[in-house]
């Protein structure tokens, strides 16, 4: 069988890593053969730190689709062209937008130091933040707050280039028209035509409707429609996602 996890809200919460009955029940699923790939907004930098060693070979979607990796190794990214990068960072700072800019690797950005959003950027400290003239792949955009983010988000639509909102946090996220989790997913030896998805926002939306089955964790309304199931989040969520996933092997 094979399972698609996104990762934060979905099988790890308030940015801490996985929980170990959750790892250890993966990798008991694919020591028996079952295909287990990760699907998140995070780039691949940003993904390692909350997956157990023993997953950071496996299949990574990383940055909504924008990162394939395999062998804990880069093997495809599609990121925003210069000309079209410059452009939107042109509009960012006409309405004085905070912002953050991954490349393959590294990362630029024009927050105060104290941003919360920080402490979950590079937390292992092995990459290293550089200016913007000096990213080398523009592979996603967050934008974390500006003036007018109905005004700013008016004018981004009206370029090449997909607008990801995450309805926890407030913020947008910029990567290239038409790249998403799924079409990352399609790129890759993944049988994206049969797998099982759990995820919890608008950037799985793609992954539910192509999904043979699909597990919502908690009961955002957009994706509740295209949902096979849902769980609801309260203290016990992470015993709740460990019951299904083996309700859904025994089925």
């Amino acid at each position: 069988m094979n399972f698609v996890f996104d990762l934060d809200g979905t099988i790890c919460f308030k940015g801490m890593p996985i929980s170990k009955s959750i790892m250890d029940l993966l990798f008991e699923l694919q020591d028996s053969e079952h295909s287990i790939c990760f699907a998140s907004a995070r780039p691949w930098r940003d993904m390692l730190p909350v997956l157990d060693r023993r997953f950071h070979d496996n299949l990574l979607v990383g940055a909504n689709g924008a990162m394939i990796v395999k062998g804990n190794q880069l093997d495809h990214v599609e990121g925003i062209p210069v000309r079209l990068a410059e452009r939107i960072i042109s509009l960012l700072e006409e309405f004085h937008a905070d912002y953050l800019i991954d490349d393959t690797w590294n990362y630029a950005h024009n927050l105060s130091l104290d941003n919360p959003f920080l402490k979950n950027v590079d937390i292992n400290g092995l990459a290293s933040r550089v200016g913007v003239n000096e990213v080398k792949c523009f592979v996603k955009i967050v934008v974390l707050n500006c003036l007018d983010f109905s005004a700013l988000s008016k004018y981004l639509q009206q370029l090449d280039v997909t607008i990801h909102y995450h309805s926890t946090e407030g913020i947008l996220d910029l990567t290239y028209k038409q790249v998403n989790k799924m079409s990352g997913l399609i790129k890759t030896s993944f049988d994206s035509t049969d797998f099982i998805c759990f995820g919890n926002d608008l950037n799985d939306k793609k992954l539910f409707e192509k999904a043979t089955h699909s597990v919502l964790i908690g009961e955002l309304p957009q994706l509740k429609l295209l949902a096979k199931e849902y769980i609801s989040v309260d203290d016990k969520i992470e015993e709740r996602i460990v019951r299904k996933v083996k309700e859904l092997i025994e089925k």
